[in-house]
């Protein structure tokens, strides 16, 4: 059988044999499968049948002579609709990223191949300018799916414009001159073709500081400046620029950056003509788009607060200086000087650096270090511009009255009431100024966070020779605050006390209590209007022979070297308190530490009598140290307590028959010095074994030969010094 076509067609195929062979290739491209049956036709269906309309009309096309067809026309491009509708408006522009549907329609196609697509980034190139064959879709100018369509119109039996219709992307960011040019050209002739142009556009593109700029620059000053671009398509960034009245208006670190990263502008050496520079930021992409601040450029300044300042011996004070105009915020750099010392250089020390607004810390000299009429001049310069600077006078260097360290448990007592006392004595004159509900209190301080306290000049002693005593009441060790807590020291005489350290801690309340015991209600009356001013001399002497008040550490011997002191014993007696004094206190009869001390070192007293701290309940212990008739577990339990801490050592290792102290004098002392008091044991030794009591209120007994043993504060024990007598044997051993 004959092909399909050759039956339909034969008169014309034998008339223009020349395109027999483009119809049969045309339609075999086109159709599914060969037709071999005339009544098959009906089975192509629209498509099939459009195009074999398009063959049938191309064979009536042909000429009787046999020439040649004419060339593709390719017509206006369209903008259509998803289904080939053409849109009542055509566009002109597109935003990057946007899509249209476009077709076109071609005449004098006679292989039916229809158009190919392509974009190019420009305008449209002179009418004829023939295109690049086979030329490659360039998708930064955008993209076309699908890239080839069969030339419209489009049958109105076809139900969508698929085939028909190209779908055009615009590009994602603004190409080159803002504008695409759209090409569709003849599948089988690339010279013929058409085209539009439309213009690319994106949201504009805006620069903006971030943060903003400054106002105010000092010379030589450096900011840091960052610009940031929205809609900025392509991340070009920006130019930096700027311009002043003058030639140098300063530089930038980087002349340019994309959006978000940060530039450092250096503020010129001199303020410029008009005293201000223009700094700009311009889009990379879109030169019409920037963003300027105006800034003043001012010379930097500096000031110091305080400018005159009064500050004690070795203390501390804080200073601050001031930064004006400082960009960078690098702030300032401190040194300090001073004339007519003693010790030249010995000026104190400062904190190095600090940015503007910071304390400074400034340390002064000990008053050794320094004289009379010194004069100390602390000096703040910028860190930017060395020829500011700022300058701080010490009028006074100051020594502490008292100041030192609040400790228990060996760790520091914070914020604990530190109260300096005037012991009272029938030749003591206290100022009318004191507080009458605390007559022999001169001034108070509180502990700092390293347990430091410091009590400044400015209160008068009662009389130089007036025996001082500190008492630090509460505090937190670190268990939590205490209000169980209270410790003494004694210092010895008021006008001894200038620029001197003193500890407070368990081993100093031993021996102060033990030593003023005889002349002691509690810690806010020690000694009375009656009390023995010699009596009251030696006892602080006494205290002074037991402990180092400037340390807190026990003595092994007296100061004048002759007498032992019982140091395990005292020691375990300060373990004894800080048993308590590192808790945080106590109820009445909970058990804890501090109960069990209150009870324990005074068993026969009720809960409303008993000791409520720790100062108290040793005073209490001083006056039972020989033992208590029918309470002997009470002694047994303050050894239990007392070994259950081991911030205080060597202490004694078994539970003691009693609790006194006693400073052994070995044989062949002779008449020698026995305390810092100056009391010679001599003048006691009358008779051996029979106890003598010092105006200091501590008990005498002489041994063998010229041994004598002296109890320190034994006038208070049991009120009864001939029960000190059978103790002698049971001392500690000596050291």
């Amino acid at each position: 059988m004959k092909n399909f076509t050759e039956d339909l067609f034969p008169t014309r195929f034998n008339q223009c044999p020349e395109e027999k062979e483009v119809m049969k290739s045309s339609i075999s491209m086109r159709l599914p499968g060969k037709i071999s049956d005339p009544r098959s036709v009906c089975s192509l269906g629209a498509f099939g049948i459009a195009w074999l309309a398009a063959g049938l009309l191309t064979l009536a096309g042909c000429s009787s002579g046999g020439g040649s067809s004419s060339k593709p026309q390719v017509g206006a491009i369209a903008f259509t609709d998803v289904n080939g509708t053409p849109q009542k408006t055509a566009p002109t522009s597109l935003t990057v990223g946007q899509g249209i549907y476009v077709d076109v329609n071609l005449t004098n196609d006679p292989q039916l191949l229809g158009a190919d697509w392509s974009v190019t980034c420009g305008s449209a190139p002179p009418p004829g300018t023939p295109l690049p064959p086979g030329q490659p879709q360039d998708e930064s100018c955008g993209t076309f799916t699908p890239a080839h369509t069969i030339s419209g119109p489009i049958p109105s039996y076809v139900i969508d414009g698929k085939g028909y219709v190209a779908f055009y992307t615009a590009p994602a960011a603004t190409p080159k001159q803002g504008v695409v040019t759209l090409f569709a050209s003849s599948t089988v002739d690339h010279t013929r073709f058409t085209s539009v142009t439309l213009t690319i556009g994106g949201l504009p593109i805006s620069v903006g500081f971030a943060p903003a700029a400054p106002s105010v620059l000092g010379v030589n000053a450096t900011v840091q400046l960052k610009a940031a671009l929205t809609n900025d398509a392509t991340n070009a960034g920006v130019n930096w620029s700027v311009l002043c009245g003058s030639t140098a208006c300063g530089s930038f670190s980087a002349t340019q950056t994309i959006s978000g990263v940060i530039t450092t502008y250096t503020a010129p050496a001199a303020i410029p003509n008009g005293g201000t520079v223009k700094v700009t930021a311009t889009s990379v992409a879109d030169p019409t788009k920037a963003v300027s601040s105006t800034i003043q450029i001012v010379p930097i300044s500096i000031s110091v607060t305080p400018q005159t300042l009064s500050v004690g011996t070795a203390a501390t004070t804080s200073l601050i200086a001031t930064v004006a105009h400082d960009g960078a915020n690098k702030g300032a750099d401190w040194s300090v000087a001073c004339t007519n010392t003693k010790t030249p250089g010995s000026c104190g020390t400062i904190t190095a650096h600090t940015m503007s607004g910071a304390e400074a810390t400034y340390t002064a000299p000990s008053v050794t270090d320094i004289a009379v009429g010194s004069t100390i001049v602390i000096t703040a310069t910028s860190t930017a511009d060395s020829t500011k600077s700022a300058t701080a006078t010490v009028t006074t260097i100051q020594g502490d009255f008292v100041a030192g360290l609040a400790q228990a448990a060996h760790e520091p007592l914070r914020g604990a009431l530190v109260t300096l006392y005037a012991a009272m004595t029938s030749d003591t004159a206290l100022s009318p100024s004191t507080n009458a509900n605390n007559v022999s209190a001169v001034t108070t301080a509180m502990t700092d966070s390293k347990g430091g306290f410091s009590i400044p000049y400015g209160y008068e002693c009662p009389k130089p020779d007036a025996q001082m005593y500190l008492v630090s009441t509460g505090g937190n060790a670190g268990s939590g605050i205490n209000p169980d807590l209270s410790l003494l020291a004694a210092l010895g005489p008021c006008s001894h006390l200038d620029a001197t350290r003193f500890v407070i801690n368990e081993a100093t309340t031993v021996a102060a209590v033990y030593a003023l015991s005889g002349f002691m209600k509690d810690a806010q009356t020690v000694g009375s209007a009656s009390a023995s001013p010699v009596g009251m001399v030696a006892a602080f002497s006494t205290a002074a022979d037991l402990v180092d008040v400037t340390s807190g550490v026990v003595h092994t011997h007296t100061v004048s070297g002759i007498g032992v002191i019982p140091r395990p014993k005292i020691n375990t007696l300060a373990n004894l308190l800080s048993a308590c004094a590192k808790t945080a206190g106590s109820a009445v009869g909970d058990g804890s530490a501090c109960d069990r001390l209150f009870r324990a070192t005074n068993p026969g007293a009720t809960t409303s009598t008993q000791a409520s701290n720790t100062l108290q309940a040793l005073l209490d212990l001083v006056q039972k140290a020989t033992g208590s008739l029918n309470h002997h577990a009470s002694l047994e339990t303050l050894y239990e307590l007392a070994a259950s801490s081991s911030s205080f050592g060597p202490a004694i290792s078994a539970n003691p028959d009693d609790w006194t102290l006693s400073v052994q004098f070995p044989n062949g002392t002779g008449g020698q010095e026995l305390n810092a008091a100056g009391i010679s044991f001599t003048k006691f030794m009358t008779t051996e074994g029979a106890p003598f009591i010092d105006p200091a209120g501590n008990v005498w007994i002489r041994g063998n030969g010229n041994a004598t043993t002296e109890f320190v504060g034994g006038a208070s024990y049991a009120r009864d010094p001939q029960a000190l007598i059978p103790t002698i044997a049971a001392t500690e051993t000596l050291p």
